[in-house]
């Protein structure tokens, strides 16, 4: 069997759900060839389906195998990209390549925290050197209104607490069912779950390379988070934050108020060396929420910028966008030199797709034409994306994460 008959995805926009899982189980199954020996699939549906119906219509077709991913508010293939709801996509993994291991934990709503060090423990256990880790999580808390979050910057920080000394590579989301953040889950392995972290150790004969791609350049000089409270920045160098971003902007400001503010800008945190030149792989992105004009506020996506954090006000653009796609997807397939990936995984942000940004172009759509019809991709629309930045794996906004896999056969 040849190693490209090993990964392969399928996909469905039927809104019945367990037609939708069929299909799309289906359509991979086919894509095999051979006789097919599924050892564990990676799936995610849209928050019009109902996910455990998803789940059972997928294993009609495959089996009873283990069954990772979660809500979405789209999803995106090789030949397939949409965010209606009604969107499942899935990946199976055939024989010889052999199943994860899945961890859990469901302490989320007692502490994001406090999960990461229960999911620290238990990876504490299996997980080495090298080792590249996918971490699911349920983004919405509460649907509200208004919706409240978990924290993704929390979770890692537990997570880490537990395993400071451990290298290896953590990528994923907070899973997402709509734009209205209403209720998602995460599959565990073998069903539908909420206010959960799963966390999937990958086969060591599968090894990744990751890029993280936004197109957001600084409009401002570093400035410091002068007052804040959790995810609401109060002032910036001592003055109203809502004030300094108005300058900043100067007349585009005039448009500027709480439903387009995260069309405009980013507040982006530089890591590393604040005096090189500019790259974007080493910023930290983050979104804009809403605005409270009574007290000159802003209310962030995540809670982990501080005071005393140095930051910019960053410019996002959909030309800007579409460049770093092309241009970081050819790096990352440079940098797989001459092996040739069998898979790939894009987390894009919801923020990001066509319907949000106006762009004429998805840039899930010029992914795919830098990786070929052909190649088997499996991509979805998410809260938040989780990717590594400077040895340690952080929380983005407004982000694309793309992991190529290769096989290693010595492993």
């Amino acid at each position: 069997m040849g190693k490209d008959t090993m990964v392969a995805t399928g996909w469905s926009n039927d809104s019945d759900s367990f037609k939708a899982g069929q299909e799309a189980g289906k359509m991979a199954l086919d894509a095999i060839q051979a006789d097919p020996s599924i050892t564990w699939a990676m799936v995610f549906s849209g928050g019009r389906h109902d996910a455990d119906t998803v789940l059972q219509g997928l294993r009609d077709q495959i089996g009873e195998v283990q069954i990772v991913g979660g809500s979405a508010v789209g999803t995106i293939t090789n030949e397939y990209v949409g965010y209606t709801g009604y969107e499942c996509a899935v990946t199976v993994f055939n024989s010889p390549i052999p199943k994860p291991i899945i961890l859990t934990t469901d302490q989320l709503d007692q502490g994001e925290f406090k999960a990461g060090q229960h999911l620290g423990r238990q990876l504490k256990e299996v997980v080495g050197t090298g080792h590249t880790v996918f971490l699911f999580y349920d983004t919405v808390r509460s649907g509200g209104p208004p919706p409240t979050l978990n924290t993704a910057s929390k979770l890692l920080d537990g997570l880490y607490d537990i395993l400071a000394n451990k290298e290896f590579n953590i990528v994923g989301a907070g899973t997402v069912a709509d734009f209205q953040l209403t209720d998602s889950c995460v599959f565990n392995g073998s069903e539908a779950v909420r206010q959960s972290a799963v966390a999937v150790v990958l086969p060591p004969i599968l090894s990744a390379a990751t890029i993280k791609m936004d197109g957001c350049v600084p409009l401002s000089a570093f400035m410091e988070i002068t007052k804040a409270d959790g995810p609401v920045i109060y002032e910036i160098d001592g003055k109203p934050a809502l004030e300094v971003l108005r300058e900043i902007m100067g007349e585009q400001s005039n448009d500027m108020d709480e439903d387009n503010i995260s069309l405009i800008m980013t507040l982006g945190e530089k890591h590393g060396d604040l005096l090189a030149p500019f790259n974007e792989s080493v910023y930290v992105n983050r979104l804009i929420v809403s605005t409270n004009p009574a007290d000159g506020s802003v209310i962030m996506f995540e809670a982990d910028f501080q005071v005393g954090t140095k930051i910019q006000v960053m410019t996002r653009d959909n030309t800007l966008m579409l460049e770093s796609v092309k241009k970081r997807t050819r790096e990352l397939l440079s940098s797989v030199g001459s092996t040739q990936p069998v898979w790939g995984l894009y987390i894009d942000c919801a923020g990001r797709c066509s319907a949000f940004t106006g762009s004429e172009v998805e840039d899930a759509s010029i992914l795919r034409t830098e990786l070929g019809k052909e190649f088997p991709l499996l991509g979805f629309y998410s809260g938040v994306e989780l990717a590594p930045l400077l040895g340690r794996t952080r929380p983005q906004d407004w982000t694309g994460v793309l992991t190529l896999f290769t096989m290693d056969d010595n492993r």
